[in-house]
């Protein structure tokens, strides 16, 4: 018979008490860096707040940082699926395929899941 409570038990409940302890302390990636990529530029937003993107002295779009998301206002592209994608977190992407700019965080970030 089955003790109840036994020195292997002990040690996996250690080891989810110190992982999940781990997670408390440990800095979590918040994405606090906005990297804007075009075909020939590339920006970095660290600061909240509304930036136009231009490229060659074109207007592309305005982007507004709020220090935790980031979303597209205004866009010449024609469709503007990139203004409809909404605020996006860490770990997201914005796309913007007929002005040729993605629009991401950099760093390490939190992934809800990861797929091979």
């Amino acid at each position: 018979m089955r003790k109840f409570f036994e020195k292997r038990d002990l040690l996996i409940f250690l080891l989810i008490l110190s992982a999940f302890g781990l997670s408390l302390i440990l800095p979590k990636g918040n994405g606090e860096k906005i990297v804007i990529e075009g075909r020939n530029f590339r920006k970095v937003l660290e600061k909240p707040g509304v930036y136009d993107i231009t490229e060659n002295g074109r207007f592309l779009m305005r982007v507004e940082f709020n220090g935790k998301k980031v979303r597209v206002v205004e866009s010449t592209c024609p469709l503007k699926i990139c203004v409809k994608t909404g605020w996006v977190g860490p770990g997201g992407i914005i796309v913007c395929v007929p002005n040729e700019v993605i629009i991401y965080f950099e760093g390490k970030m939190d992934y809800d899941t990861e797929t091979w």
